[in-house]
């Protein structure tokens, strides 16, 4: 681990390491320099927030919901500014850890960074987010928990308050192949942020459109996590800001579906050994897909699956795009709002979402997207209790 040497010359923080370099921490960006300290406080629920895109606005973010916002990049001072005005903790993004679990000199070095970026950006923690696949009980599912506990105790000998989470799927069993060692990583991490939703990347049934996150295999996965022996304390319950916008094929008979089809057969793609999955379609942000509904375009309306506890619809494409029929399934603030009483009946410490670009945050918003915006935070408030901007303003 290299030995860092924090001293002040001429009114300027610096860090040196072994290497002998002198390395200047940024002079303070924020209006008020108490706001270049670590956050301390804690809340009893959480909302963990991901930062992307990173050219995104902030002047709709409702800061009295969020707990911990990941993956700001130092660029974005006033995000962190603002944050951590808000007393909102900012995470760092491990990024690809893939050297630093095989090789333990690549470790100590990439820790090292990390912990000076922290030091030098005033960076309450780290989130990990590694999604290869791992054997059970492997070399590298072993490593990869000691590289979580390693960067824990460094963050935490330079913050006692420090807090690193780990993304992990929304099944604790043959999800993807990624098998980790749960149980340590949520021994040497604060949290786990179960990431509730891409549920049909790998489709064994019939190879068509469905909800991105059905509520039952939610609470499948949550309890696998739980039946663990994994406190609930520990455990985020993500879900998606987003839906899947999927094209829909001919029949085994070759008859094209109509505008009003209710199942969207799909084109197979093959995933991970399943031969479909919802790679057939693709990802659009919650805003796009509102708009979309406010376009007039669809053919339908929002339809509920009670099983799923999740809404979809279908539109046409324009004529100069093929005149294809889509259907779009995805989360609204009356299907997130399940899910958020779902955290709260099984105590789990907190939800979050992917991602925080997926609402319209810009000051400039219209009307309609602002509303909507105002909607998805209010489910939001369902959970954790906190304050309503929206009535403030």
């Amino acid at each position: 681990m290299v030995a860092f040497i924090h001293c002040i010359v001429n009114g300027l923080q610096y860090n040196s390491g072994e290497d002998g370099a002198v390395r200047p921490q940024i002079p303070c960006p924020c209006e008020r320099r108490e706001l270049c300290n670590f956050i301390q406080s804690e809340r009893e629920r959480e909302f963990l927030g991901f930062f992307y895109p990173y050219n995104q606005q902030i002047a709709l973010y409702d800061w009295t919901q969020i707990t911990d916002l990941a993956w700001v990049p130092p660029d974005r001072t006033d995000v962190i500014c603002a944050a951590h005005a808000a007393g909102v903790r900012v995470l760092l993004n491990a990024d690809d850890v893939s050297g630093s679990i095989v090789d333990v000199h690549v470790r100590r070095e990439w820790i090292a960074r990390q912990v000076e970026l922290a030091r030098s950006y005033w960076y309450d923690g780290i989130n990990f987010d590694y999604e290869l696949p791992a054997k059970m009980d492997s070399d590298l599912s072993r490593n990869y928990t000691q590289l979580v506990r390693d960067t824990s105790a460094a963050f935490k000998k330079l913050n006692p308050f420090a807090k690193v989470s780990v993304d992990v799927p929304w099944s604790a069993f043959g999800n993807d192949d990624r098998d980790y060692d749960y149980v340590g990583l949520a021994a040497v991490a604060d949290r786990l942020f179960v990431m509730s939703y891409d549920m049909q990347a790998q489709i064994f049934g019939r190879c068509a459109a469905a909800a991105n996150s059905p509520q039952p295999q939610i609470l499948k996965g949550v309890r696998q996590y739980l039946d663990l022996g994994i406190p609930a304390s520990k455990l985020i319950l993500g879900v998606a800001w987003y839906g899947y916008d999927y094209p829909c094929e001919r029949d085994a008979h070759g008859v094209a579906p109509d505008p009003w089809v209710d199942v969207c057969l799909l084109r197979p793609v093959e995933y991970r050994g399943s031969l479909c999955s919802d790679a057939a379609g693709v990802q659009r942000d919650h805003k796009d897909l509102m708009a979309l509904l406010r376009s007039g375009r669809n053919t339908t309306g929002l339809i509920w699956d009670p099983l799923a506890g999740s809404p979809r619809f279908n539109y046409v494409q324009n004529e100069e795009s093929g005149g294809a029929v889509h259907q779009v399934w995805l989360e609204t603030p009356e299907s997130l709002t399940l899910r958020y009483a779902l955290a709260r009946k099984l105590g789990l410490r907190g939800v979050g979402a992917w991602n925080m670009g997926c609402l319209e945050h810009s000051g400039d918003a219209e009307p309609a997207a602002r509303a909507d915006t105002a909607a998805m935070w209010q489910a939001v408030r369902n959970f954790t209790g906190g304050p309503n901007r929206w009535e403030q303003r």
